[in-house]
């Protein structure tokens, strides 16, 4: 027997035991916490594999399907990670885990993250892996993708595996409508003005834009540097995702951003949270080594035992920037989407999503815009529905404690529904 099918069956063994299939399931006595319209209210929840039924102050007659008490827990529509890259998970040293869509999709479903945004990985296998769960022939969360990254020639993203490339404006409307083709639920557009790699200038940004609206996608610019955000505004994008490497966001170009509405991915746990694993006792945490490989987390203590306290002081100095950018975004009102850059090093699938509500929080979101950014708002972005009302995703995340409370508390997971599909997390 093959090491690929031996790990794919013990992938199996490890998810199945612990479901019940996808049927009527009504979860009785939790409480329902709605972050678009900020509500919490104690009520039975009605839902199959197609969609949320409805919910209900009293329990309903002659109910034929699973009954599950969740008395004392909470529920909330399941996360969206906004910015992703399913290659797997990587620490110092060059130590990896590969994984690819497929697994996945499977392994942030234990992290309460029931769909996921790739922004760049291998445009066939994700258009493959999207086809076939969109049939129903493969589980795991929702995978949206941009299924390539459109960058200059030579430009970022270029440097991690084949993509797609656009020196001119005729090189843009044939790549856009590809991409359209194939049914990518967003576009993704580099721009590195002033970096080491070439950059889309802001003129052909703008066409690239404008091509994409043409085709009804909406647009995700990858930024690097402050004139980056500028260049985005002018090309009047959807949505940024990154913070600035060469200074911080200031109070007029939050507002800027905010009047032109651009809603803001800016990975903030991706820049800050290396030295968080290297240094405290993050990575002790029951649901990061819940979805990693014990190996991941070695990796990390090695690094630490390697540093100089220059590096150490280097690396936690680096923070302070971003943070202050993230205060200028929330005090403009702009919106915020939780993203993690998953794939990336300081970065873990699945729970690095839990880390990214966290520190929002820190910089200064309550706990139920946290929790907005990485449900109702993250949907609303995607055109999805919103939250748990008749109707709505059949995917929601039952917690043990409040996150409203603790917004630490989403990494309280008692279980997941995914489509229909219960899920019982053991921590």
């Amino acid at each position: 027997m093959s090491k690929k099918l031996i790990i794919f069956i013990a992938l199996i063994i490890w998810i199945v035991p612990q479901t019940v299939t996808a049927q009527q399931i009504l979860l009785t006595n939790g409480t329902l916490l709605d972050p678009s319209n900020q509500s919490a209210r104690k009520q039975h929840l009605l839902l199959d594999d197609n969609q949320i039924i409805g919910r209900f102050d009293e329990m309903p007659e002659n109910f034929t399907g699973t009954k599950i008490d969740i008395s004392g827990k909470f529920v909330l529509p399941g996360f969206v990670d906004m910015h992703t890259h399913a290659f797997g998970n990587r620490a110092p040293n060059t130590v990896t885990e590969t994984m690819g869509p497929s697994t996945t999709a499977q392994v942030v479903l234990q992290a309460g993250v029931t769909g996921l945004v790739d922004l760049f990985g291998n445009e066939q296998k994700l258009f493959e892996h999207r086809r076939l769960q969109q049939q129903g022939l493969i589980g795991g969360a929702d995978i949206y993708a941009s299924l390539s990254c459109l960058t200059a020639p030579g430009g970022h993203c270029s440097q991690f595996g084949k993509t797609r490339t656009i020196a001119n404006e005729q090189e843009a409307i044939e790549h856009i409508t590809a991409l359209a083709k194939k049914q990518a639920d967003v576009i993704k557009l580099v721009s590195t003005v002033g970096g080491k790699l070439p950059s889309l200038s802001p003129q052909l940004l703008k066409f690239a834009v404008s091509q994409a609206h043409a085709h009804g996608l909406k647009v995700i610019v990858h930024i690097h540097t402050l004139a980056d955000i500028e260049s985005a505004i002018a090309a009047n994008a959807d949505a940024i995702t990154h913070l600035p490497d060469d200074g911080t966001i200031s109070e007029r170009l939050a507002q800027k951003l905010s009047e032109h509405g651009v809603v803001v991915i800016p990975t903030l746990a991706c820049d800050t949270d290396e030295y968080e694993f290297l240094f405290s006792n993050t990575l002790d945490a029951k649901l990061a080594a819940k979805v990693t490989a014990p190996r991941i987390i070695a990796g990390y203590r090695q690094k630490a035992s390697q540093m100089t306290n220059e590096q150490k002081r280097n690396a936690k100095q680096r923070t302070l920037k971003y943070y202050q950018s993230i205060k200028h975004l929330i005090a403009a009102n702009v919106p915020l989407l939780s993203g993690t850059d998953a794939g990336n090093y300081g970065t873990l699938q699945g729970f690095t999503l839990h880390r990214e509500l966290a520190k929002f929080v820190a910089a200064g979101y309550s706990p139920w815009q946290a929790l907005a950014s990485a449900t109702s708002d993250s949907r609303l972005f995607l055109g999805k529905p919103t939250d748990l009302d008749a109707g709505a995703q059949p995917s929601v995340v039952i917690l043990n404690n409040s996150p409203i409370e603790d917004i630490n508390n989403t990494q309280t997971i008692f279980a997941v529904i995914h489509r229909g599909v219960y899920r019982k997390i053991k921590l």
